[in-house]
């Protein structure tokens, strides 16, 4: 008669495990991360300069040339000098940072408010 029981209690027991609905509390997991992060920057010096130079001279003498002896020494003697210089010169700077984060949408599965492995 004790088997009996036991054996009723044990299949009982069964029983009632079994009708119970299998459930578990489970924390979320996320998957995806950044795949691709680029840094760069750009930074360039230019100068340039130019400079010019013009020099000009200019000597014209009429000294016994033309109306003979009478008026040849009354002309004076034409001279000119003429100097021009230019210089100039540009300096540029530029300076370009430029960063780039591309990352995909994280899968969570689970039923917590907080996302598992630090994904807000």
């Amino acid at each position: 008669m004790v088997k009996r029981i036991t054996l009723l209690a044990i299949v009982l027991l069964a029983f009632t495990v079994s009708s119970y609905p299998a459930y578990a509390h489970i924390t979320p997991i996320s998957w995806g991360f950044p795949v691709f992060i680029q840094n760069s920057s750009l930074t360039g010096l230019q100068t340039q300069m130019q400079a010019a130079s013009d020099i000009e001279n200019v000597n014209i003498g009429f000294n016994g040339a033309g109306f003979g002896g009478l008026l040849g020494g009354a002309f004076p003697n034409i001279g000119q000098f003429s100097h021009q210089n230019a210089l100039a010169s540009a300096l540029a700077f530029a300076d370009q940072r430029q960063s780039t984060i591309f990352a995909y949408p994280y899968l969570s599965i689970g039923g917590a408010p907080v996302p598992g492995m630090g994904f807000l």
